[in-house]
C-alpha cells in the first residue's frame, strides 16, 4: 500500500509539471542559465466612463410640448483585447422581464437605449445580445482618445409616455449593460 501511494505521488507530479526549456549553469567562476518565460491572456473587456442619467422638468416639458421625444446622451469607454477589436452588449433594465423603465413604485414609463459606436448605431432590446461591435481602440480606459471615450450612450423617453407621468413624482430605474468579448 505505502509503495502504491509513493507510484500514485510520483505519477501526479509528473502528469502536473511543466515541459522544462531553461538551461542550467555550470560552477565556475560565473554561471549561466537561461529561462523560457510565456504570457497569455483570455478575451478581456471593459466598459467605463459612465454617468447617471437625469432627465430635468424643463427637459420633460419642453418634450410635451414640441411634441418630440426627451433625449439624454452619455460618452462613455468601451474597450477589448480582441484582434479584431470586437465585442457585444446585452443591456437589462430592472422592469419586469429586464425591460427598459422607470418607475414612481406604483407606475412605469418605457425608455429606449440607443449605443453609437463610430459610425455604426445600436438600438439596444432588452436582454438580447448586439451583432458584433467594432471599437477604436485606445486603451482600457480610453487614455489615447482626447475625451477619453469611444462610444455614446443615449436613453430617450417618448413625449407620449412623458405626458402620462404624474406631476412632480420621481420616476427611477436601473440599466445594466453587460460586454462581453463573445
Amino acid at each position: 500500500m505505502r509503495n502504491f501511494k509513493l507510484l500514485m505521488a510520483l505519477a501526479a507530479c509528473a502528469v502536473a509539471a511543466p515541459a522544462i526549456a531553461s538551461t542550467q549553469g555550470t560552477p565556475g567562476p560565473t554561471s549561466t542559465g537561461t529561462v523560457t518565460i510565456n504570457a497569455s491572456i483570455t478575451p478581456e473587456v471593459n466598459i467605463s466612463n459612465l454617468d447617471d442619467f437625469t432627465f430635468t422638468a424643463t427637459q420633460l416639458a419642453t418634450a410635451v410640448n414640441t411634441g418630440r421625444p426627451a433625449g439624454l446622451t452619455d460618452d462613455i469607454c468601451l474597450w477589448t483585447n480582441n484582434v479584431d477589436n470586437t465585442l457585444f452588449v446585452t443591456a437589462t433594465g430592472d422592469g419586469a422581464g429586464g425591460a427598459f423603465t422607470l418607475t414612481d413604485g406604483s407606475r412605469t414609463l418605457p425608455y429606449s437605449v440607443t449605443l453609437r459606436v463610430i459610425a455604426s448605431q445600436f438600438q439596444l432590446t432588452p436582454g438580447t445580445k448586439t451583432r458584433p461591435i467594432v471599437i477604436s481602440n485606445a486603451g482600457v480606459d480610453c487614455s489615447a482618445f482626447r475625451n477619453g471615450t469611444n462610444a455614446s450612450l443615449a436613453i430617450i423617453l417618448q413625449r407620449d409616455d412623458i405626458a402620462a407621468m404624474e406631476a412632480t413624482t420621481t420616476y427611477t430605474g436601473v440599466l445594466t449593460l453587460l460586454v462581453s468579448p463573445t
